[in-house]
């Protein structure tokens, strides 16, 4: 059955009132189709950069011009690291983790996480120890996370989601003195490889970072690994490569893990290219952002999951999350699933992102954790939502439109709360 044909009919009745006259009952959507540029926003200048890779007659090999000039030309703009660009992020954390794995057992990370960023935990042959977040950062907690490390524990994995640095200075020093390697996912979160804190780096022995055609760098399948240690960077190349080495010869070396980890080269230059503007992207998506969240911060029980106004994060999406109860909803996830497709219906590109804490998604571990035992993760799970299209070329006049589907979404909801109309959808 249709979905609308559940709705009581009490909500032809609601399109009386003008302030009722939602897009899903039927009312008109405040986007028009087309008027959304989805990242990662193509242009015709990509095919130049794709053409160079044609034209040089080769379409593998690490050591390819354009795989060389990515890494250093990443290398400058982040002012510090040294970078080998692997086939994913989800590849550089496990050569990271590769590397490390001699220090202990475990794994320290959070149970708010995504489950390419927490397999290369088990395929490393250690055992994940999860923390509960911080709710102000949508990361992990640094009280939580300094008090499980321990000698027998390898690493502490901070990811940083949705374009929020996740600095946590408490939790990396307790690391130190620990002995534990400090491994920092900034796949969705570019800007954290530049000195953020104030005016410095992350204290960080290693960054990975991916290419994935929704991220920053809106290239395709490839990954980079970024750090200061020369050990680990030839680890890069000996775990990863099966048959060449980075100087061009055709070797099968005896240490190599066969993991096969080449960066792809078309992905190599469309990334090289973004490089350039980069800083302007990054900009124009937090202006965006910050716009936005001065249109819609005073709508009653919504929350940003981080600062907009914040100058260094890197603004991937847009995170929210609302407050059911101050809505007049029940406690769950309905409450968020019900605004989320009202806003869909108007236009807005809004996501659900994942709906059970990381370890759920991973057979192997899934029965040694309860979801109870992580309040503030479960509470996001089930309230948060994100604006997918907040890059450029979207712009001022987007931002404005997605305000305007926001308030007339929240100006409707307390007639179809006191109708009864939100939990019949």
């Amino acid at each position: 059955m249709n979905r609308r044909a559940k709705i009581d009919t009490d909500a032809n009745q609601a399109m009386a009132y003008p302030e009722m006259k939602l897009a899903f009952f039927g009312g008109d959507p405040v986007f028009p189709p087309g008027r959304i540029t989805a990242w990662p926003a193509a242009q015709k200048k990509h095919l130049d950069a794709l053409r160079e890779v044609v034209e040089s007659g080769k379409y593998h090999r690490v050591n390819h011009p354009i795989v060389t000039e990515l890494e250093q030309n990443l290398s400058r703009w982040t002012g510090k690291w040294m970078v080998r660009a692997v086939g994913s992020g989800t590849a550089a954390i496990h050569v990271a983790l590769d590397y490390f794995k001699s220090r202990g057992e475990h794994v320290v990370t959070a149970a708010l996480n995504w489950p390419g960023a927490v397999g290369p935990i088990a395929i490393c042959g250690l055992r994940p120890i999860f923390v509960d977040v911080d709710m102000d950062l949508a990361g992990i907690d640094q009280k939580s996370a300094a008090e499980k490390l321990a000698p027998n524990v390898a690493a502490l994995l901070t990811t940083h989601l949705f374009g929020n640095n996740i600095l946590v200075p408490d939790a990396r020093s307790a690391a130190r003195t620990q002995g534990v390697a400090l491994i920092d996912d900034v796949c969705q979160t570019i800007a954290a490889a530049k000195a953020i804190f104030n005016g410095t780096h992350l204290d960080s022995d290693v960054l990975a970072l991916s290419g994935n055609g929704a991220k920053h760098l809106g290239a395709g399948e490839l990954g980079f690994i970024l750090t200061e240690n020369n050990n680990l960077i030839e680890h890069v190349d000996r775990v990863s490569l099966a048959s060449s080495a980075r100087n061009g010869e055709r070797i099968f070396s005896p240490c190599a893990q066969g993991y096969n980890y080449r960066p792809n080269v078309f992905s190599s230059s469309i990334a090289n290219m973004r490089i350039t503007n980069l800083d302007t992207q990054l900009q124009k998506r937090r202006n965006n952002g910050q716009l936005l969240w001065s249109m819609i911060g005073e709508l009653p029980g919504l929350f940003p999951l981080f600062n907009p106004s914040d100058q260094h994060q890197s603004m991937l999406n847009f995170p929210l999350r609302i407050e059911p109860d101050f809505l007049g909803f029940g406690s769950g996830p309905a409450a968020r699933d019900f605004i989320v497709n009202l806003l869909k219906a108007e236009g807005v590109p809004v996501w659900v992102w994942l709906r059970k804490p990381v370890f759920e998604y991973l057979p192997g571990i899934n029965d040694s954790w309860r979801a109870a035992d992580f309040p503030n993760t479960m509470k996001l799970l089930d309230t948060m939502f994100y604006i997918s299209e907040i890059a450029p070329p979207n712009d001022a006049e987007v931002m404005e439109l997605y305000a305007a589907a926001f308030h007339k979404v929240w100006k409707a909801l307390p007639r179809l709360v006191g109708k009864g109309l939100a939990t019949a959808v």
